[in-house]
């Protein structure tokens, strides 16, 4: 380790780590550019860097990336990545308040401390928790995905009717596309476009950013040209007591975000809105999440980065990718002469701890970066909507265009547009829409795969320890919610 420690005392290293950082908050913070894309960008420029420096810049880009969506998500409401979606659900509330520097601040500190939980998670339990994630199977990936959706309940706000109407509507759009048992298309109507199903970058853009374009258009009034309040810089900042109330919270949701990045291709999407959902599930004053409350930023952000760390297990430990942006580390890996896998701990153990170093310094230079950078970004909020949603709308297009290059991409979020105007307008929520959209597909897929290994059986989910047990934590979670609603109707 202190070797490790040792090979990153060099002025170039440091040059690449933080400007990989950079240059993934950038990359992050911009819809359609996804972190597997920011970091495949900079792969070309990894390979005529020698193993350390590369090793850093990508390393830095992939945490960065991370904590950039949640800028765009916070100040416009428009996701970077499909992770930001969750703390947009809080952040831009917030924002709209004029604390859009506290918002951004909690999401900084929350996504290092994640970001820290990963990195302790992935040194201390990598090879250990690497055999564990071998008895996961398609059962287990099933019960995982049902205690998901049962949080779902938790985040229904008032109307448990509407949020069940919501999580069905998510539910509907997964199944979209192509499905992957025996290749049969549904709810394609004979266009291509549609095999792939739903872009989830689209859904997600529009139902969080164009609704909200399209309600303040029309819905002008007045507050269309009105000159920005003025924000009280002195209140608007994260205290040292507010870091410390949300600790908890920060280490709880990048546990489980380090736990869900093992798991591969689960994704930071899945752990955000599962953190977000546990948070509230466990709130005290489960009624302010969706309304500007801190928790609800901390909680997915912490979860977002801590996947970067988890993410790492399975690529260094057996060689397979924990999610996109590690296959792509994989082959930045491998292009450097150097092969993820059991045999590395063995052969090239040096390697495995500078990679543990890189992160960790990764997530300090984020600190930095993401400091000196909130007061620039958080300028955004007091432009006139007059100009700002008109920038918002060519973002919002942009993005998604970037994302496959497909003009169609620009017309789902449009579609998916109308639709969250329409959720917003009888106020239906949005997020059981879009946590049962992220893990349906999912759900689905263990499901059919779980009863073509048993021959149609439902035994399967009940014989194996693991699932079994999930699967008696989330009726557990089930009742304690219904126990909760029914108090809360009495008071």
């Amino acid at each position: 380790m202190l070797e490790a420690i040792g090979s990153y005392i060099d002025l170039q290293v440091i040059a690449f780590l933080f400007l990989g950082v950079m240059v993934g908050i950038i990359g992050g913070g911009l819809p359609g550019i996804t972190p597997s894309m920011t970091i495949t960008l900079l792969l070309p420029i990894s390979l005529y860097l020698s193993f350390i420096p590369s090793i850093a810049l990508l390393l830095g880009a992939y945490q960065g990336a991370m904590f950039g969506g949640s800028i765009s998500a916070i100040l416009i409401n428009t996701p970077g990545t499909a992770a930001g979606a969750a703390t947009a659900l809080d952040g831009y509330p917030l924002a709209q308040q004029g604390h859009a520097r506290k918002a951004i601040q909690m999401a900084l500190y929350s996504s290092c401390t994640g970001g820290f939980v990963g990195c302790i998670i992935l040194i201390l339990g990598a090879q250990g928790l690497s055999r564990l994630t071998l008895k996961f199977g398609p059962p287990e990936y099933f019960a995982l995905m049902v205690m998901s959706m049962i949080l779902i309940a938790g985040i229904s706000g008032k109307s448990m009717l509407k949020g069940i109407i919501a999580a069905g509507l998510g539910l509907l759009a997964s199944t979209v596309g192509t499905e992957i048992i025996f290749g049969a298309r549904r709810f394609t109507f004979g266009s291509i476009n549609l095999y792939d199903g739903f872009p989830t970058l689209s859904l997600f853009i529009g139902l969080f950013a164009m609704s909200e374009v399209l309600l303040d258009l029309l819905n002008p009034g007045e507050k269309l040209n009105a000159k920005p309040a003025l924000v009280n810089t002195g209140k608007d900042r994260i205290t040292l007591r507010d870091n410390i109330k949300q600790l908890y919270n920060m280490i709880f949701s990048g546990i489980l975000g380090a736990l869900m990045g093992i798991l591969p291709g689960i994704g930071g999407s899945t752990a955000a809105f599962l953190a977000y959902a546990e948070a509230q599930r466990r709130s005290k004053t489960p009624e302010k999440f969706g309304t500007g409350h801190l928790a609800g930023i901390a909680a997915p952000e912490a979860a977002n980065n801590g996947v970067c760390g988890g993410a790492l297990v399975p690529m260094l430990t057996l060689g397979i990718p924990g999610d996109v942006v590690t296959a792509v580390l994989i082959g930045a890996l491998i292009a450097q002469g150097i092969a993820p896998g059991p045999l590395m701990f063995i052969e090239r153990i040096h390697v495995v701890y500078i990679i543990y170093v890189g992160l960790a310094l990764a997530t300090i230079a984020l600190v930095i970066v993401g400091t000196l950078g909130i007061p620039l970004f958080s300028k955004v909020i007091k432009m006139r909507k007059s100009i700002l949603l008109p920038c918002i709308s060519i973002i919002c297009v942009i993005g998604t265009y970037a994302a496959r290059s497909n003009p169609f991409d620009c017309l789902i979020m449009l579609g998916f547009g109308v639709i969250g105007y329409f959720m917003k307008r009888t106020k239906v929520p949005i997020s059981p829409m879009v946590i049962s959209f992220v893990v349906g597909k999912q759900m689905e897929n263990s499901l059919r795969q779980s009863l073509i290994l048993s021959d149609g059986s439902l035994s399967i989910f009940f014989t194996r320890p693991i699932t079994l047990g999930l699967l008696i934590v989330a009726a557990v979670a089930c009742l304690l919610m219904v126990r909760r609603n029914i108090v809360a109707r009495k008071k």
